[in-house]
């Protein structure tokens, strides 16, 4: 038996086997009684047809298919021990040629190969939020509303109220497309909610919730105008069409979007005066309740804090893009294909929480399965890289994480569900949950390096790296962010 092995452009292995013509011939024989096992051919007991009988019922090609599937599994277990190759997943049978000898030609997917070059050379600006007042602002009267006078309105719709209503939206063809009838599609646990020939699902949502005023968001720029003037139970259809600013509606930015909404409850707020009677009624629980100057710096306080947190989780992904994009990455046509294959699992989740699913989706927007793949791709392979490099710079940093630290997390965790923490500690016993926990910690630690490196602060090396824990799983947990 001759194998040779040959590295193809695409990141996978092809394995040659030629083999001499009596293997194949011993082959045959085995797959020939196989088959004998499970053909009924008349005057023969199963199993007991002799061999030239058996291929003239069933055919030479049918015992030489037998023969090579079993030769295969054997030949290929062997090609890939001898490579050295280190597969992705499983390998295939390519083609099988009889001249000028019998052989098999496998095609294996091979591991990812990751070069991250002068990654610690990264650099990138760094610009710390700033919080206004107007922020600071907003959100007091978010806190107001908490204790606001709310009361069910008989009048139609006003600005300043709260309305709860039903929407189904959806985005609508781009280009000239002509008046199309609306159609009906049955949603599950729903009735009936039109739609236009081509367009694309946007919402779908029962008992929405929103206060028609500027400070609240809307699903697009002129939507709470569309609603004054409705009255309970009454049905509005309107078409609005987004700005054109990609940097804020990404790939709604100049689209059509067409909503049908039912209004359900209007309700007008009547807010409690800004004064420390009303800090005090939201820090009661508190060992010593707040004044209203206090209750204001402790919101701006917090608001630093999640803005901070928010700005070094962008700066941590574009200095991972920037990493990225100056290293060398090979992977198979496989990875990108589960990739795609995860991102259709999670869509299909994400539509059945909107009282759709993935077929719908296909068929209200006239996509294959293959249209999906094809939307997609671009977006996992860019994922696929990040994910690779991420789980690579956590090798290369020696970013570890111990038993102490995951016991510690655990213990914060816990912390947040107040009085029923205790109940739930025994959750966290279970190693699967741990290691949960440990790949989250991991993540974060490795993003937080990044940030450093891209400061110009990250420390320096030791001599030999360290092999993370669980390092693989931080980088599946990044393949889903576009």
């Amino acid at each position: 038996m001759n194998i040779q092995t040959e590295r193809l452009e695409n990141h996978t292995a092809r394995f040659t086997v030629a083999l001499e013509a009596d293997r194949l011939e011993q082959a045959k024989q085995e797959a020939a009684r196989k088959l004998a096992k499970r053909v009924n051919i008349p005057g023969f007991r199963k199993g007991k047809v002799p061999y030239r009988i058996l291929v003239n019922y069933v055919g030479e090609g049918a015992v030489l298919e037998e023969a090579v599937e079993l030769l295969g599994n054997n030949l290929y277990k062997d090609a890939l021990e001898q490579s050295g190759i280190d597969p992705y997943g499983p390998g295939e049978l390519e083609d099988f040629k009889l001249e000028p000898q019998p052989t098999l030609i496998f095609v294996v997917p091979m591991q990812p190969e990751i070069k991250l070059n002068d990654y610690r050379a990264v650099r990138l600006d760094y610009t710390p939020p700033t919080i206004e007042d107007e922020d600071v602002t907003r959100s007091m009267k978010m806190l107001q509303e908490q204790q606001a006078l709310v009361e069910e309105s008989h009048k139609p719709v006003e600005a300043g109220n709260r309305v709860t209503m039903d929407i189904h939206a959806e985005v609508l063809p781009e280009g000239e497309v002509a008046e199309a009838e609306a159609e009906e599609h049955e949603h599950e646990h729903d009735e009936h909610a039109p739609h236009t020939p081509g367009a694309e699902p946007l919402l779908h949502e029962h008992d929405a919730v929103m206060i028609l005023d500027e400070e609240h968001d809307e699903p697009a720029p002129g939507f709470r105008d569309a609603l004054i003037g409705a009255n309970v139970d009454e049905r509005r259809e309107f078409e609005l069409t987004y700005p054109d600013d990609k940097e804020e509606y990404e790939d709604l930015a100049g689209r059509r979007a067409k909503f049908y909404v039912t209004i359900k409850k209007i309700e007008t707020i009547t807010l409690p005066a800004l004064n420390d009677d009303l800090a005090a009624r939201l820090t009661a629980e508190e060992e010593k309740p707040l004044t209203l100057l206090e209750l204001r710096m402790r919101v701006r306080e917090n608001l630093q804090k999640a803005a901070d947190q928010r700005v070094k989780s962008d700066y941590a992904r574009q200095a991972l893009d920037k990493i990225t994009e100056q290293a060398t990455v090979s992977f198979p046509e496989a990875m990108v294909n589960d990739q795609l294959e995860d991102y259709l699992e999670r869509l299909d989740r994400d539509l059945r929480q909107r009282g759709l699913t993935l077929d719908d989706y296909m068929r209200i927007s006239g996509k294959t399965r293959e249209n999906l793949y094809e939307d997609y791709r671009e977006t996992a392979i860019l994922n696929l890289k990040r994910s690779l490099v991420l789980r690579e710079v956590l090798q290369a940093e020696q970013v570890t994480v111990g038993e102490e630290a995951v016991n510690e997390e655990i213990e914060r965790i816990l912390l947040q569900f107040g009085a029923q923490g205790e109940g739930l500690r025994s959750m966290f016993e279970n190693q699967g949950m741990r290691n949960n926990v440990r790949n989250d910690l991991l993540e974060q630690h490795v993003l937080d390096r990044i940030v450093a490196i891209a400061k110009g602060e990250a420390p320096e090396l030791s001599a030999a790296p360290v092999e993370p824990e669980a390092g693989e799983s931080v980088a599946e947990s990044t393949q889903g962010e576009a």
